[in-house]
C-alpha cells in the first residue's frame, strides 16, 4: 500500500509539470518565424517592434546613389509603417560595421539596421542576398514572401502590406 501512495505521488507531480512545459514548448513553436528571428539578431542601430506582422529587408549602403535616393523617402513613412505594426529592418551592405551605423543614424529615424560580412550569415525567413540594391523583400511574420525587388516598392507598402489605403 506503502509503493501505491508514492506512486500515486509522483505521478501527480509528473502531471502537474508536463502540461507545464507543453505548454512552453507550444508558445515558443507559435512565436512566427521572422519575429524569433528578430529576437535573436544582434543590431548595429535601433530596436525592432518584435511582434510585427510584417517586416521590410532593405539592402542598401553609405556609397550606392540609388540608395542615397531612396532613403528619405522611406524614412519619411517609417512611423506610419510602425503604428500598422509594418518593421523595416535595414541591411547594411558597406564595408563594416561601423559605416552601417554612421549611415543609418544619419537618418534618425530610430531604423533597425544590422550588419552582415557574408550573405550566409542571413538568418531572416524569406531573406536572401539580392544581385544589386538597392533592393527590398516584403514579408510576413512567418517569412512568406509578399514582394520583392528595388527599394521603390516600399513606396507601396500599404498595399503590399494588405493595409486599407483609406486609414
Amino acid at each position: 500500500m506503502k509503493h501505491i501512495k508514492h506512486y500515486i505521488a509522483a505521478m501527480a507531480a509528473l502531471l502537474t509539470v508536463a502540461p507545464l512545459q507543453a505548454t512552453e514548448e507550444v508558445a515558443a513553436a507559435q512565436v512566427p518565424a521572422v519575429q524569433k528571428a528578430v529576437q535573436e539578431t544582434p543590431f548595429v542601430t535601433g530596436t525592432p517592434m518584435t511582434d510585427a506582422e510584417h517586416y521590410v529587408y532593405i539592402f542598401t549602403a553609405s556609397w550606392c546613389g540609388p540608395c542615397l535616393s531612396i532613403m528619405p523617402r522611406i524614412v519619411e513613412q517609417y512611423a506610419e509603417m510602425k503604428k500598422h505594426k509594418v518593421e523595416i529592418i535595414v541591411i547594411g551592405c558597406d564595408r563594416s560595421e561601423k559605416m552601417v551605423k554612421k549611415y543609418i543614424e544619419h537618418y534618425r529615424a530610430g531604423l533597425t539596421a544590422i550588419y552582415v560580412k557574408a550573405p550566409k550569415a542571413l538568418t531572416f525567413p524569406g531573406v536572401y542576398m539580392p544581385d544589386a540594391i538597392p533592393f527590398a523583400i516584403v514579408v510576413d511574420a512567418n517569412g512568406k514572401v509578399l514582394a520583392e525587388g528595388h527599394a521603390s516598392i516600399l513606396l507601396k507598402w500599404k498595399e503590399l502590406c494588405g493595409i486599407s489605403t483609406a486609414n
